[in-house]
Order: structure tokens, then sequence, then C-alpha cells
């Protein structure tokens, strides 16, 4: 990693905002905003936290259950350790660990897990955006019958994505050739039928839904802002993390995201960036805490399994 030009980008935009930071406004007066937040408003936001990783866990239970069936705490833990590798490393370079980890727990083929990580994880982006014009559409300068035109939009985007993808196939199958071979061997890993695609899309609704409700609120706290505006704040900081280019442990990139979701509303670009500082650090916390918890907590099931498990396989 350290031979990476990635890691050293990740670890500069990492240095720049300490120093931006402290620069600003310094780093003591930025963490005093956290004692405005009443302790048990704030165990309830890293309890919430805590329920997202189950959505995200049962989203990839439901998607590779062929694989994973009974072994759910194993596929616990596995998103889990992706999730805090996914936001630690730079570069989206921590999305690998699913992979190889679905490889060595579940004999899981390359050539299945990655196109189906890519395809969640275009699903998020859909989520991403579509709640986003879902909480701005009341704002949006439209009469009645182009903001209808936009709700079926949202609606009908992911329904024609399985009639393509499958004409797709068809079409590579009636056209067979080396490179057509491989790419119909990825979209066997995708939903073939409307019911698991459905599901699939359903759970990242859900997810994502939780997690911008607590990172809203959460802005909220540290600006005096209307709830839509923290939501879209909080959505642009997550696309931040969504997209392939963020720095080590999302720094940097995770504040200027949030920047740009907060900045048009003509908020004060000092407040935002301590605010985004904050709702970061909130996010890293939950990354090192519930990572922590879920792990120790999984290792008792997980080694009275493993030989089990091994032997099956």
């Amino acid at each position: 990693m350290l031979s990476s030009w990635k890691f050293w980008l990740g670890l500069l935009l990492l240095l720049g905002l300490v120093w931006v930071v402290e620069q600003n406004f310094g780093w003591l007066a930025v963490l005093a905003a956290w004692q405005a937040i009443p302790p048990t408003s704030l165990a309830l936001a890293v309890g919430l936290m805590l329920l997202s990783y189950w959505l995200r866990a049962l989203r990839f239970f439901d998607f590779f259950h062929h694989y994973c069936q009974g072994q759910f705490p194993r596929l616990l833990h596995i998103t889990v350790v992706h999730n805090f590798f996914n936001n630690l490393l730079p570069m989206r370079s921590g999305e690998s660990a699913f992979p190889l980890l679905m490889k060595r727990h579940f004999q899981l083929p390359y050539r299945h897990s990655v196109p189906a990580l890519l395809w969640l994880r275009l699903l998020d982006l859909y989520a991403l955006l579509a709640l986003a014009a879902v909480s701005l559409q009341s704002l949006l300068p439209l009469d009645a019958h182009w903001r209808f035109a936009l709700s079926a939009l949202l609606i009908i985007a992911p329904l024609l994505v399985l009639p393509l993808q499958n004409a797709l196939a068809h079409w590579l199958q009636r056209h067979p050739s080396n490179w057509s071979d491989k790419v119909v061997e990825l979209l066997h890993a995708l939903p073939k039928s409307p019911w698991p695609f459905t599901r699939a899309l359903l759970w990242t609704l859900l997810n994502w839904s939780l997690k911008l409700a607590v990172f809203a609120w959460l802005l909220g706290q540290f600006l005096p802002i209307p709830y839509h505006q923290a939501w879209i704040g909080a959505t642009s900081g997550e696309l931040s993390s969504v997209l392939p280019i963020h720095g080590v442990a999302g720094a940097g990139t995770y504040e200027a995201g949030v920047l740009a979701g907060l900045l048009p509303w003509g908020i004060n670009r000092i407040d935002a960036l301590a605010a985004a500082v904050n709702l970061h650090l909130f996010v890293l916390g939950c990354t090192f805490a519930l990572t922590g918890l879920f792990v120790a907590a999984l290792r008792p099931w997980l080694s009275r399994t493993g030989n089990t498990h091994a032997t099956h396989h």
C-alpha cells in the first residue's frame, strides 16, 4: 500500500484537512460543538447506525443466499469488516475486501462477487439520488405535471434495468464469442427476475433512508438549518464515498461532498466545514466502535462454527 500513489494522495488530503480545520477555527472549537447534543440522543443515533449495519448485511445475505444459507453471522462479520476497510482505505481500495472474504469463507467466485458488488453499488447511487430528488421535489419550481413526471421517472428508472440486462444477455448468447461468453458469465451473477431485484432495491432504499435521516439530524445539531438542507448535505457527503475517489478515511473528500450540498443554500462556509468535520467524525467513530462491537460479539460464534464450516466446504 505504501508504494501506491493512491495512499499518498489520500494521506495528503488527510493532512490538508487537519491543517485547514486548525487554521480556520481550531480543533478544540470544532469538538466543543458536541457538548450541545444530549447523550441520550447521541446514543439513539449510534443505535440506528448499528441497525443500518444489520440492514446492509441482510441485503448481502438476501442477495447471496445460495452461498451463505444458515451463515448470517459469518456474512455479518464480512459485511462489517468490508465496511471498515472501505471507510478507511483511499480510492475505494477497501472494496476489494468483500470479494476476497466471500471467496475465502463461501467459495464465491470473483466472477460472481465483483459484478454483484458493482451492481449493488449502482443501486446505492440510485438510492442516494432518488432520495435527494424526493427531498427537494417540493422546492423545485415545477408545476404538478412536471413533479408527477419526475416521480414517475424515479419509479420507472430501476424497472428498466432488469429487462435491458436480460435482453443484453439473450443477445450475447445468440452471438457467441470469447468476449460475449465472458460478459454473459458476469451477468449470471445479477438478478434475473423481478422479485430478487425488488428486494435488493427495497433493502437499499431502507438502509439509505435510515442513514441519511440520522446524518441529516446530526448536521442540524451543528447548523441552524432546515431539515431538507441538512438532508442534501448528508446526501452529497455520502455521494463522495460512493464515487471512485476519496482520501484516507474519506478525509477531505467527505467534507467537500457535504459542503457541495450545503453551500448552495447560502450557508457560511466556515460553519458548514465545521459541521461537515463533526459529521465525518461521527461516521468514523461509529465505524471503529461498531466494528469492534460486532467483531467481539461474533468471534465466539465464528470460533464454534469455523471447523464445521471449513469441513463442509
